[in-house]
């Protein structure tokens, strides 16, 4: 069986429109994020629940969750049982670092009345929405935000 396109290019004037429309996509994403034309971005509501948060790695490989100023813990935060939360913060003190911020200073954990639950960095501006990982991961963190302060044991 022969091909019936052999011996015939590929239509030039097709391959020129795709790479102008490539082009064009490219140039309106680059537009639209360097100069915020023409995007948009949901404004936040106002918060129902917020905590400051401060996180204290431990020589042992767990890492304490503590309220500014408060005596006491929140949790005690281990590498195999709270992964979501460990990574979140590993990846939020990586960025720290890029700005040479204060690693130590605490972190702002709130609930916003349209049930967004935003784990923020006030230093660097950073702002994760722990409900796009699911609610098991979100429920780790709602658990900071509400947990009782306990005495250091």
């Amino acid at each position: 069986m022969s091909d019936p396109f052999e011996g015939r290019p590929f239509p030039r004037e097709v391959l020129i429109g795709a790479a102008l429309l490539i082009g064009f996509v490219i140039a309106a994403a680059a537009l639209v994020r360097f100069t915020g034309f023409g995007g948009t971005e949901m404004p936040l509501t106002p918060v129902v629940e917020s905590r400051q948060l401060v996180f204290v790695k431990n020589g042992d490989g767990t890492t304490t969750v503590r309220v500014p100023g408060e005596n006491g813990v929140v949790a005690i935060l281990e590498s195999g049982v709270d992964g979501f939360v460990l990574g979140v913060m590993r990846g939020m003190v990586r960025e720290r670092n890029s700005y040479n911020a204060d690693v130590d200073a605490p972190y702002l954990l709130s609930l916003r009345e349209d049930g967004r639950l935003l784990f923020e960095d006030p230093l660097t501006g950073r702002r994760i929405d722990v409900r796009a990982f699911g609610p098991t991961n979100a429920g780790s963190f709602a658990q900071l935000l509400r947990a009782e302060i306990r005495p250091d044991s």
